[in-house]
């Protein structure tokens, strides 16, 4: 009889376990997941790092660290029209400078061979929202556009300037 009475609790205490994980897979986990999802917002919000990335100081890494990767082509950019209202055009032999010492350089390197359509597409959708007097007066500001557009697509840690070889605008 007793042993029946041991049976009879270890098996209550079984389902009780099992109840009680139930519980918790479809109530206490999805609660903390969408915790977990308003954290990740916020500190996407007020731009915090989350992991272990280091943070790198692009704007003083010296030449030497650097390689230029030469997108091999030539984009011919319909401008936005200026003051004049006539249609301008430019003519930019884009490069990208990158940080060979990044922490995931090879792997971002790669995926920018494979996808160089993409950067020259994110560069030409800058530049086009310029008027040709915009690019001629302030082309700094229209190149470190199209870096912060590249550094969120291909890495924070890889490109490390927009260069425009030669622009001729029409």
């Amino acid at each position: 009889m007793k042993k029946s009475l041991l049976s009879i609790i270890t098996l209550a205490l079984v389902l009780l376990n099992t109840i009680l994980t139930a519980i918790m897979v479809f109530v206490i986990i999805p609660s903390t997941q969408d915790s977990n999802r308003i954290v990740k917002k916020v500190a996407d919000a007020i731009n915090l790092e989350m992991g272990d990335e280091e943070n790198i100081d692009l704007s003083n890494i010296p030449l030497e660290e650097c390689e230029t990767f030469d997108l091999e082509t030539k984009l011919t950019i319909s401008l936005k029209k200026g003051s004049d209202g006539k249609e301008h055009y430019a003519v930019i032999y884009p490069t990208l400078l990158l940080y060979k010492n990044g922490t995931s350089y090879s792997k971002n390197v790669a995926t920018l061979k494979e996808k160089k359509a993409l950067a020259t597409q994110n560069i030409q959708e800058v530049v086009q929202k310029y008027t040709a007097t915009e690019l001629k007066n302030n082309p700094d500001a229209i190149r470190q556009e199209a870096l912060k557009e590249l550094q969120e697509i291909f890495g924070k840690d890889l490109i490390v300037q927009v260069v425009f070889g030669t622009t001729t605008i029409q």
